[in-house]
């Protein structure tokens, strides 16, 4: 599924999941890394795999998020709503 080129770890398949990069902070060390949306890995799953929802929620969990892939590792990211952490305003 990971296709690594000297740094970052793409995800084959997934060029329209991408949101962005990532670079190390400072003092940090590493490549850049990819951002991906795992709501939109979801929705491709669901709409050209077959899978339900809660399926391809799991795959992801599974195969993508918690998958240490080596040096570049890409991130995944999660739309949230401020209620999703414990927040109902901001000031």
């Amino acid at each position: 599924m990971a296709k690594s080129r000297k740094g970052p770890v793409l995800l084959a398949g997934m060029d329209d999941c991408l949101l962005g990069i990532n670079y190390p902070r400072a003092g940090e060390r590493g490549p850049p890394v990819a951002v991906y949306s795992a709501d939109m890995i979801v929705a491709r799953l669901r709409d050209f795999q077959g899978m339900t929802v809660k399926q391809a929620r799991c795959w992801v969990t599974d195969e993508i998020e918690t998958r240490w892939m080596g040096v570049g590792t890409p991130r995944i990211v999660w739309a949230a709503t401020i209620q999703d952490f414990g927040v109902n305003s901001t000031v």
